[in-house]
């Protein structure tokens, strides 16, 4: 039996909070672990890393973006997604920068949600629809990097296809090589572009023109 997605949400609108509590425990193949009011809190609490935390980027106190910074630190294989009202690109992007796998605007259905949580603990990056656009937008108006492109041409199609929304099993079979050497490539791609993540990957790629 495939061990449920561990979730903690830390998220000061008590009503929102409660409301994401409820829909994950019906949820299959996630289990809701704790949720907190500020970043502070769960600070204070110290709770065991859980494979996933769904973080409010407008929190009293320490903001989501600056949390985020310290939550890699101490959790550095949990994966984050941003939960947001603010649908300003900037905040997508170092929110991507910093390390978050995801970045949702609140209002999305439980099944987006869900969906987000799953495709992240697979390996994929989620950029809600309504901000994809204009982030890669952004990204491709930004001058590019002259210097020479340190990925092969086997991890520049490996990361192509991520930035296409694949998941890492989904590139495997869509270039018949096994999990265990697109995680190596993965890797890789990480090292050479001093990226903590899919998300950050695909961003500082396109920024640069590597892909």
């Amino acid at each position: 039996m495939t061990e449920s997605i561990r979730i903690h949400i830390i998220e000061d609108n008590r009503n929102y909070l409660n409301s994401l509590k409820q829909a994950l425990t019906l949820l299959d193949g996630v289990e809701y672990s704790s949720g907190y009011g500020s970043f502070e809190a769960f600070r204070n609490a110290a709770p065991e890393a859980p494979d996933c935390i769904l973080l409010d980027i407008n929190l009293p106190g320490i903001s989501g973006l600056d949390a985020l910074l310290e939550l890699k630190q101490m959790m550095p294989t949990t994966e984050v997604i941003m939960l947001t009202q603010n649908d300003d690109y900037p905040n997508v992007l170092t929110a991507i920068q910093r390390g978050a796998s995801g970045y949702i605007i609140k209002g999305g259905s439980v099944k987006e949600i869900h969906q987000a949580i799953l495709d992240v603990h697979h390996g994929a990056s989620v950029i809600d629809p309504r901000l994809s656009r204009i982030v890669l937008t952004t990204l491709a108006g930004t001058p590019s990097d002259t210097k020479e492109n340190p990925l092969s041409d086997r991890e520049a199609e490996v990361l192509s296809a991520m930035a296409d929304g694949l998941t890492k099993k989904e590139v495997a079979n869509l270039l018949n090589l096994s999990y265990h050497t697109i995680d190596l490539y993965t890797r890789n791609i990480y090292e050479k572009l001093k990226s903590p993540n899919i998300a950050a990957a695909i961003a500082t790629a396109i920024r640069k023109g590597h892909i």
